[in-house]
């Protein structure tokens, strides 16, 4: 038996001698005033193991849907009447993939620099992961000069999302000059909508571009849907 071994055995013994004594209540005081430090960080270990498990065997890891709502304080993520809403809409079961409204990016996309925020937008459109992204009409336009939004008017990738929303469509002009050098549909216009009207996302205006590599057009549509019928179910 090495030392370590004989040291905690003697410290047992001498443990054990000190509640031999005592009646049952007495034996859990003495236990908590001595080892409840312990106690606690072995409860916290083991919460944290058990929450880890569960969100790894449990949490679905693919998406139905994956929205960016940049620059906006407006509550409108999980669990939110907008989120909660969409997800009864468009009859989509978060038990089996996940439908994210991310509010947390802030970003000017008419500036040269970026931060960490604009990075992780860009990671999002890279790895085909987000759907769409909202902003204020301007700012939405300076976004689609830099290639990161979907030209709707190609029909092999939008489908009818420019003949459908043709009343609504804002325009860029793509500053990679080998793509085009005339203006490009790139977003839809949604001020009149609850976006702004009863959520508040924006207080001026609102648009919507669809990333250059959305993986769900049928999600989309689906939620372009529930915007614009959110007033009209809701009278």
């Amino acid at each position: 038996m090495d030392g370590r071994k004989v040291y905690l055995k003697a410290l047992l013994d001498e443990e054990k001698k000190k509640v031999a004594g005592l009646d049952f209540r007495k034996k859990l005081e003495y236990i908590w005033e001595y080892y409840r430090l312990w106690i606690i960080g072995v409860v916290c270990a083991a919460a944290l193991l058990i929450s880890f498990a569960v969100h790894f065997l449990y949490t679905p890891r693919e998406n139905w849907f994956y929205g960016v709502f940049a620059n906006t304080y407006a509550q409108v993520g999980e669990h939110s009447a907008f989120w909660d809403g969409f997800v009864e809409y468009a009859q989509l079961d978060t038990r089996e993939k996940n439908v994210v409204f991310n509010n947390n990016c802030y970003f000017d996309p008419a500036k040269d620099s970026y931060n960490q925020y604009y990075n992780a937008f860009v990671a999002y459109v890279d790895s085909k992961t987000m759907d769409i992204v909202t902003m204020e009409t301007e700012d939405l336009r300076a976004l689609g000069e830099k290639g990161r939004l979907m030209d709707l008017s190609n029909k092999e990738i939008a489908g009818s999302l420019a003949e459908k929303y043709a009343d609504r469509l804002i325009y860029a002009t793509p500053k990679d000059k080998e793509y085009s050098t005339q203006p490009i549909p790139i977003g839809i216009d949604l001020s009149d909508t609850c976006l702004v009207t009863e959520f508040g996302l924006y207080t001026q205006s609102c648009a919507l571009g669809v990333s250059s590599l959305a993986p769900h057009l049928d999600k989309i549509e689906l939620f372009l849907e529930y915007v614009l019928s959110w007033e009209e179910a809701n009278e």
